[in-house]
């Protein structure tokens, strides 16, 4: 009797420490839902595979543990690891790592604008001599643009000069 008293109360145990290891592996889901933003469609994908998951580790572990042998004692070990770890660990945990996230994520943020830093003044540098050489294009094209309406005036004002001198010869005659 004692036993399997004593086989129950590991069972029990390991129960609890399966809601405590779901537990952990919901809250490094939480960790990477913060650090990289999902749509709606993959958070809901996450939970469906963190159940499945869950669900094929925790019946592998009882299966090891147990034979696969199911007690309501079980269930209860595991809401209450699971709970346990919730009131307690994960909200340090947590509170934490979301620290961590921020305090990584500013540096990150620093570093990106210390490597932009060099590439920007070189990009600056690049730019005057680009912006010389566009705007002597763009008076280039102006001075050539004004150059064709001149000619094609001078042209127009030669056929009006000749109409005008058709003109004049048919009316002498």
């Amino acid at each position: 009797m004692n036993q399997i008293v004593s086989s129950q109360t590991r069972l029990f145990i390991t129960s609890i420490e399966i809601g405590i290891m779901m537990g952990i592996i919901f809250d490094l889901v939480r960790i990477v839902r913060k650090i990289i933003k999902h749509p709606n469609f993959f958070v809901q994908l996450e939970d469906m595979l963190y159940w499945i998951f869950c669900g094929f580790t925790g019946f592998y572990m009882l299966y090891i543990c147990n034979y696969a042998d199911i007690r309501p004692y079980i269930f209860i070990g595991i809401i209450l690891g699971a709970t346990l770890y919730f009131l307690t660990f994960s909200i340090v945990f947590m509170g934490i790592m979301t620290r961590i996230i921020n305090y990584v994520k500013a540096v990150l943020r620093k570093l990106y604008h210390l490597i932009l830093i060099p590439v920007r003044g070189t990009i600056r540098l690049i730019k005057v001599p680009l912006n010389y050489i566009q705007n002597k294009h763009n008076q280039m094209k102006y001075y050539q643009k004004l150059k064709r309406r001149a000619v094609a005036r001078k042209k127009y004002q030669q056929e009006a000069d000749k109409k005008t001198e058709r003109f004049l010869k048919n009316q002498k005659i």
